[in-house]
């Protein structure tokens, strides 16, 4: 037979191959009775169409007209096309049955069906045996294709279609019901929606929610259910490993075959069962989407399937998925239901009241409400939900002991921490490596209180003259202004220029952007309605206690210091609403004495700054606390003469006007007269502003002829040095009132 002959037969027998095992198809769907004949037949069909194809390309590259066996093929090749054509004859449906009158009816016995395949069978080997002579290396291709069908029709032949259920993790008995997102989790699996993910904190319950609610699809629906480690490449490999043994996938133990091609391309096909797929712990977007190898290449897209993510990162989930309809925000729980989880959990029943206290102390995060009534089941009766509190707020240290304990928990992964502290510093440790910008913006909101923080209050956090321990003394005049270095102005603002720093321009803004739009895709904090930002108290504490760890509080404590003083409205400022909300976030530390030198300074100022804003308002008592504790600060640190103390003095002095203590107000005021004139000189600015105060309180005691004395001088001084048409504002009035001062 000549070779363009052979090839001819090859194709017909090819064609007639592939459509019995496409009819065989149809009748799978049609007819249950004999489903088991209808695949073995199909499987065959199929397993014939693959030899004859490799038989058809043998003969196409053979480089002689004719094959040395050629003459042997004929009968073989006529043989079986008068078998196929029969066989194809008798599924083709009756007309009846076309018309829609009848039903299909599979047109074979099981023991016709033996006979077919056992001749199908004899043609394959035929043919393989005929084709042995030619092209040895083809002929191996051939073998290998007939070896993996071997596999898949020796092995399970129904495998995909029965429902498998593959989890690790059994349904929680303690777990409650946070019916919002169930309800949104039954309508995204409802729709046409083939991808959804839960996106949140570790601890907010995602992977909880995913096991109750894929136990229950397995329940209703009959859907096979794979969950997949999705938290680093190894993992994920590992768990398709493991389904590829489930599913008794051909070719799974061949050297060389990608495990995770083979179980995408199975679950892709249109013949499997119905499943669902769980992706857990996706958290980190370099396992689905690095250059080298993309898993996310590896997730089956089907119609016959879903797959519900769970993430801490907003930015990966929507990569995976690909709409962020189809994601939920995990927040935490409600209180009512965090009540719930706490009494379900503790074996012995807890005071009302002290349960919601202990709950709000845990900000209804299932992780710590979990992590705190193992503690206390565990150490009971020495230790009940009271006691617990109570060490809660004992000290910083024990609260993160506290937190940090891990008594275990059967419904969470092997190797998972239960502790809230260890579970969240993966998510630090992960952006610090990522994005070390964002990670210093986490660490500077730290400092803050966890609500209402302010944006304008966050600059330099990457600055690195505020990565060392602070203790530097470049930034820091100790030297008086009597020896001659009058360099601060005079509230001791000027430590730091934004010029120098760093301005809001727009480059800085957009690092800012980013930085911000990183921390909220981890759910680490949230943008209130007001447009100030706020995080979870408790991860806010766990955020301290990782700088804290890493040996990095002292450079965030000192820029806090620095920003607040740097950015708390001076006496110029015009509007003293907008004080209202950082006024919250210094308080705690107007205390506190830090310890480093360039704080302490900066301390000082913000201290000073604050008793501006009280004296605004009215709380004389208070602004005199405050700038008594910049005095003292700054004497201490800078000397008596040195500007910036001056300064507070000044303060004092007005301050102590105010409060009606006008004898000591006037000690005071020519106290500080005369260290200007000694500092600076009589005619200097500073000297004279002094004068004018001091005159104020001299009007204020009734001492008018001095007051007038002194107005009188400064009117002088003032036209000396700043020429007759200056009017410096000193004005000598008869009525004894000043106007334009500043202290009043």
């Amino acid at each position: 037979m000549e070779a363009i002959g052979a090839v001819a037969n090859i194709i017909a027998l090819v064609d007639l191959s592939a459509k019995i095992a496409k009819v065989c198809f149809q009748y799978s769907k049609g007819v249950s009775s004999a489903r088991t004949d209808i695949e073995r037949l199909r499987r065959q069909a199929e397993h014939l169409e693959i030899t004859l194809k490799a038989a058809q390309r043998l003969v196409e590259e053979s480089k002689t007209s004719s094959l040395p066996t050629s003459q042997a093929f004929i009968a073989t090749f006529h043989s079986c096309k008068n078998e196929l054509e029969s066989t194809l004859k008798k599924l083709q449906p009756s007309p009846m049955r076309r018309y829609g009158m009848r039903s299909l009816k599979w047109p074979f016995k099981s023991k016709d069906i033996d006979q077919l395949l056992d001749g199908l069978k004899g043609y394959e080997g035929s043919i393989l045996a005929g084709l042995q002579v030619d092209q040895t290396t083809l002929l191996l291709d051939i073998q290998e294709g007939v070896k993996q069908l071997n596999l898949q029709v020796t092995g399970d032949a129904s495998a995909h279609e029965k429902p498998h259920m593959m989890m690790p993790l059994t349904p929680d008995p303690d777990f409650i019901c946070r019916p919002s997102i169930e309800e949104w989790m039954k309508k995204q699996f409802a729709e046409m929606t083939q991808r959804m993910a839960l996106v949140g904190m570790g601890g907010f319950g995602k992977s909880k929610l995913a096991i109750q609610f894929v136990h229950k699809i397995y329940a209703d629906t009959g859907r096979s259910v794979f969950w997949v480690h999705g938290a680093d490449k190894a993992a994920f490999e590992e768990s398709y490993r493991a389904l590829a043994d489930v599913l008794a996938l051909p070719r799974r133990h061949e050297p060389g075959v990608s495990i995770l091609a083979l179980v995408r391309d199975w679950l892709q096909r249109d013949d499997v069962h119905p499943w669902f797929m769980i992706v857990d712990n996706a958290d980190d977007g370099k396992v689905f989407f690095s250059e080298d190898d993309s898993f996310a290449s590896y997730l089956p897209k089907s119609t016959k399937g879903k797959v519900l993510v769970t993430s801490r990162s907003l930015d990966t989930a929507q990569r995976l998925v690909g709409n962020t309809k189809a994601i939920y925000r995990i927040p935490i729980m409600a209180e009512d239901q965090a009540l719930e989880l706490l009494q379900s959990l503790l074996e012995d029943r807890v005071n009302g009241n002290e349960a919601e206290e202990l709950v709000r102390t845990l900000d209804c995060i299932p992780l710590a409400v979990k992590q705190a009534a193992a503690y206390i089941n565990r150490h009971s009766p020495r230790v009940t939900a009271k006691s617990y509190l109570k060490d809660l707020y004992k000290s910083e240290k024990r609260k993160h002991n506290l937190l940090r304990s891990d008594k275990g928990d059967l419904g969470r992964q092997a190797g998972v921490s239960n502790s809230v502290v260890v579970t969240w510093q993966v998510t630090f440790k992960q952006i610090r490596d990522e994005h070390p910008s964002a990670a210093n913006l986490l660490s500077l909101m730290s400092q803050f209180q966890s609500q209402n923080i302010p944006e304008f209050m966050l600059h330099w956090y990457n600055d690195d003259r505020f990565a060392d321990d602070g203790d530097d003394d470049r930034e820091i005049n100790t030297r008086g202004a009597a020896n001659g270095v009058n360099t601060a102005i005079e509230d001791g603002s000027d430590d730091v220029n934004e010029s120098d720093i760093g301005s809001d321009d727009d480059n800085e803004q957009m690092a800012f952007e980013n930085d911000l739009d990183i921390l909220r895709s981890y759910s680490l904090v949230d943008i209130t309605t007001d447009g100030h930002l706020s995080m979870h108290p408790l991860v806010q504490f766990c955020t301290r206690g990782w700088i804290s760890e890493l040996g990095n509080s002292a450079r965030w404590s000192i820029l806090f210091i620095k920003l607040a003083a740097k950015k708390f409205p001076s006496t110029a400022f015009k509007d003293w609403s907008i004080c209202q909300t950082p006024l919250t976030h210094v308080e705690p530390i107007l205390g506190i004495k830090p310890i480093q030198r360039s704080a302490i300074k900066d301390w000082a100022t913000l201290l000073l700054r604050m008793s501006y804003y009280m004296k605004a308002i009215d709380q004389y008592s208070r602004a005199q606390i405050l700038v008594e504790r910049s005095i003292e600060a700054r004497d201490t640190l800078l000397g008596h003469d040195h500007l910036d103390t001056l300064a507070s003095k000044t303060a004092l002095a007005s301050i102590t006007r105010l409060r009606g203590r006008l004898k000591e107000a006037a000690e005071l005021g020519a106290e500080l007269v005369e260290m200007r004139k000694a500092a600076h000189g009589v005619d200097d600015k500073r000297t004279l502003d002094d004068m004018s105060n001091l005159a104020t309180i001299l009007y204020d005691q009734g001492r008018f002829d001095e007051a007038e004395k002194l107005e009188v001088e400064i009117l002088e001084r003032s036209q000396a040095t700043l020429g007759p048409d200056h009017g410096r504002g000193a004005r000598i009035r008869c009525s004894g009132e000043k106007e334009g001062n500043a202290w009043t």
